[in-house]
């Protein structure tokens, strides 16, 4: 898939500028979670959908990035990206829908080591999305997302010997998707039939979320 490809060329990219530039940085994995609401706008370009706000769950993993996680600097750039799984499920015409896709986070962090072994940092995290599903009920109806957020986030750098880091972060996301579906639903009455439509989203989501992380230092960081 050509996205994938994109932002795994986008994460070595930023992984060359961060490790060349530094010589000191924390390279390695993350998994994460999250809960949130989205409200859904429709707009179907010739008659009025009622909007609808769903229940939200995400679930991630990939590779992680941090320039600077055990030093005592004041800013440190912090890179995520990676697979991300999310359902959104309640009211609107369709029900549950599941999603997947790729993600894109830049976490701008400002902070100092609280003890030898511990880091501190927090500031604003920037995050992009692109993500495609269905509806559980509907498979042969797509939905293609693009999304964008910003919000705060926290994290907790603790040091292991002289490789090693584990990352808790925490942080919250207001995201805004733009995106479109297409494609056959199938309706029961007496008989089945299909008819496909085409229609434009506006999703507005809120996003709480935790991660870990477990990074591998270079020798530069110390």
């Amino acid at each position: 898939m050509k996205i994938y490809k994109l932002f795994l060329m986008v994460f070595l990219i930023a992984c060359i500028f961060g490790l060349s530039n530094a010589n000191a940085a924390g390279l390695g994995f993350y998994g994460t979670g999250g809960l949130g609401t989205a409200d859904w706008t429709v707009d179907s370009g010739y008659y009025s959908i009622p909007n609808f706000k769903k229940d939200t769950n995400h679930l991630g993993l990939g590779l992680a990035l941090d320039t600077a996680p055990a030093r005592d600097n004041l800013f440190n750039y912090h890179l995520n990206i990676g697979y991300d799984r999310f359902t959104h499920k309640g009211g609107g015409a369709w029900g549950t829908a599941d999603f997947e896709g790729i993600l894109l986070s830049n976490n701008f962090g400002f902070g100092a080591l609280i003890n030898p072994t511990t880091r501190l940092w927090f500031g604003p995290e920037v995050r992009l999305e692109w993500a495609e599903g269905s509806p559980k009920q509907y498979p042969d109806y797509k939905i293609h997302l693009f999304g964008i957020g910003i919000g705060p986030v926290l994290g907790l750098n603790f040091n292991l010997g002289e490789n090693h880091t584990i990352v808790v972060k925490a942080g919250f996301q207001y995201l805004h998707y733009y995106g479109e579906g297409s494609g056959s639903f199938a309706h029961t009455t007496n008989s089945q039939s299909t008819y496909s439509n085409s229609y434009d989203y506006d999703v507005t989501e809120k996003l709480y979320y935790v991660s870990l992380e477990f990074l591998f230092r270079t020798s530069g960081d110390r």
